[in-house]
């Protein structure tokens, strides 16, 4: 008895028909049961708090049969507190092949128990955000489902994906996107209804379960609340982030009968509320059907497409409006479909970012397009090549690499390449932005700003990124002829670039109006369907070696 005494585990001595005869002083250390109240009680019902019958039946099976007996189970101490433990219960017997007593013995499982219970919960929620996953999602919204049926109630789905997220991503560093994607949860969390269920899908995905609401109304409100928790700006690290999300709704029967109908269709009307501008939520129904088929459809192609030789490139004419001469040429992406025909870039390129295509793409035009400047600077052809390059394009880190390689290969004249950038790109991690612009700059390559007014407009940030041109949004010149804030603010960027000694470039030039103000203005350069459509390169080449230069022989050999 001795050594039982002294051992960590609990030992338990009881007779033939398992009542307790003896417990050692680790039993009562660690159970706070005393002797006096162990002895005499049967050991299965005095120890186990969870299946206790069934666990009587087992032992006595087992140890009957003159077997080790073997079990987890989970007890209870004095004081009210669970404890784990295995028990191994080992009958003695006699001469005569009688059971006399039985020995069991306790070992504490609490850690392991704790260990399976956590690697559970990792596995069903999400590392980050501590949010259930999807298996617990779908087991939930399948409960949901059939109580909503016995009850004839309604369940919803809300389908909840970040707009432009991966721009946003990819300009952070990981900490500073997870730290954002936490508060983020924690906002989601604070606005939805007690008992409704949120879980994250993915990166930007989150998906919320609001069970047993009484109409439409309540899901708008409820919506639109999430909408309005991430309006105000996030912040982290001393940084300041706005972001906006596009919900899609299905709801319980009329969308779907199962958990993957409801998904599928809370996901269509996402996309949806993304193709009406995002930072809204659309309900789902059946019309939404085919337009998903057609983006399903259009994405697959896309894949195949650059390997497939499909793309090709338009040069849209670039003109000095003094002379009628053309300095320069941008190159515009268009999708030659075997089945649909010629495909414009609204209709694809938010395809190719998504799907992140867009970065071999990418490559694809700037090499091309140098390719073709190089081919028409050996005709004497002598003009400018714009190209316009994605966020995800600039800020991947082999950009700079690809560009020298790319420059290297075509034997382009660097100065004969100018790289359009937007607004947002450049202000986006600003001093990094300025980094990579000198390293690109040190090449010989030139830099435009495209899209200029509808962004950030600052005179100060204009003077410290190496620019050589800023070009005037089309939307500023539209109605530059009848809206006073547009005259104003064209003229303000006209004297603007011409004080920093900046080329400026009025984009979307239509009539003869509005070049006649730009030219009144001092904005001498232009590029709009009014001067030259997008044409192919060897529809250019035609023109230029058939017609005299001169604006008026211009206008009419390419409208």
């Amino acid at each position: 008895m001795q050594v039982l005494d002294q051992t960590a585990d609990i030992v338990i001595v009881t007779d033939a028909k398992a009542r307790i005869e003896y417990v050692n002083p680790a039993f009562e250390k660690i159970t706070g049961f005393s002797q006096d109240n162990a002895i005499g009680q049967n050991l299965i019902q005095f120890l186990s708090c969870q299946n206790t019958q069934e666990l009587c039946t087992q032992a006595q099976n087992v140890l009957l049969s003159g077997e080790v007996f073997q079990n987890e189970i989970t007890s209870t101490c004095k004081n009210g507190t669970i404890y784990h433990a295995r028990i191994t219960m080992i009958p003695l017997i006699d001469n005569k092949h009688k059971i006399t007593h039985f020995i069991a013995t306790l070992k504490d499982i609490f850690e392991h128990v704790y260990d399976q219970l956590h690697i559970q919960h990792q596995l069903n929620h999400d590392a980050l955000t501590d949010l259930p996953g999807r298996a617990i999602f779908l087991d939930r919204l399948q409960h949901a489902i059939s109580k909503a049926h016995y009850h004839n109630r309604l369940v919803a789905i809300l389908f909840i994906d970040l707009d432009l997220f991966s721009n946003i991503n990819n300009l952070l560093d990981p900490e500073t996107g997870d730290h954002l994607i936490q508060q983020l949860s924690q906002r989601f969390n604070n606005t939805i209804r007690e008992g409704d269920t949120i879980a994250r899908f993915g990166s930007d995905e989150f998906v919320i379960l609001l069970d047993d609401f009484d109409s439409d109304e309540t899901l708008s409100v409820i919506s639109q609340k999430l909408l309005d928790s991430i309006a105000s700006p996030f912040k982290v690290k001393e940084q300041e982030i706005n972001i906006t999300a596009s919900i899609g709704i299905s709801i319980y029967p009329s969308d779907g009968n199962d958990p993957e109908s409801l998904l599928r269709n809370a996901d269509i009307a996402m996309y949806r509320a993304k193709e009406l501008g995002k930072n809204n939520f659309q309900y789902f129904s059946e019309s939404m059907t085919a337009r998903v088929f057609e983006r399903i459809t259009l994405k697959n192609s896309l894949r195949h497409a650059l390997e497939r030789e499909e793309f090709e490139l338009y040069y849209q004419p670039q003109f000095d409006a003094r002379d009628g001469s053309i300095f320069g040429v941008e190159a515009l992406l268009r999708w030659q479909h075997p089945e649909l025909g010629l495909i414009t870039p609204a209709h694809f390129i938010p395809l190719l970012e998504e799907t992140g295509l867009i970065e071999p793409v990418g490559i694809w035009i700037l090499k091309t397009a140098c390719l073709q400047s190089k081919k028409w600077h050996d005709t004497g052809l002598n003009f400018q090549m714009s190209v316009n390059l994605s966020s995800r394009q600039f800020n991947n880190a082999s950009f700079i690499t690809s560009l020298k390689s790319i420059i290297s290969d075509t034997q382009i004249n660097p100065q004969d390449l100018e790289l359009e950038l937007t607004e947002s790109m450049l202000m986006r991690n600003a001093s990094s932005t300025i980094n990579a612009l000198k390293n690109l700059n040190d090449l010989g390559v030139r830099f435009a700003i495209d899209d200029f007014g509808t962004g950030y407009s600052s005179l100060n940030y204009l003077r410290r990124f190496p620019i050589d041109t800023i070009k005037i949004d089309r939307s500023f010149i539209r109605d530059i002829t009848t809206d006073t804030d547009d005259m104003a603010i064209c003229s303000a960027i006209i004297g603007m670039a011409h004080s920093l000694s900046l080329n400026v470039i009025a984009e979307g030039v239509e009539t003869k109006a509005q070049l006649e103000f730009l030219k009144d203005h001092g904005c001498y350069y232009i590029q709009g369907n009014y001067l030259g459509y997008p044409k192919t390169a060897m529809q250019l080449e035609q023109l230029f070696r058939s017609k005299t230069p001169g604006i008026d022989n211009s206008i009419c050999s390419i409208n």
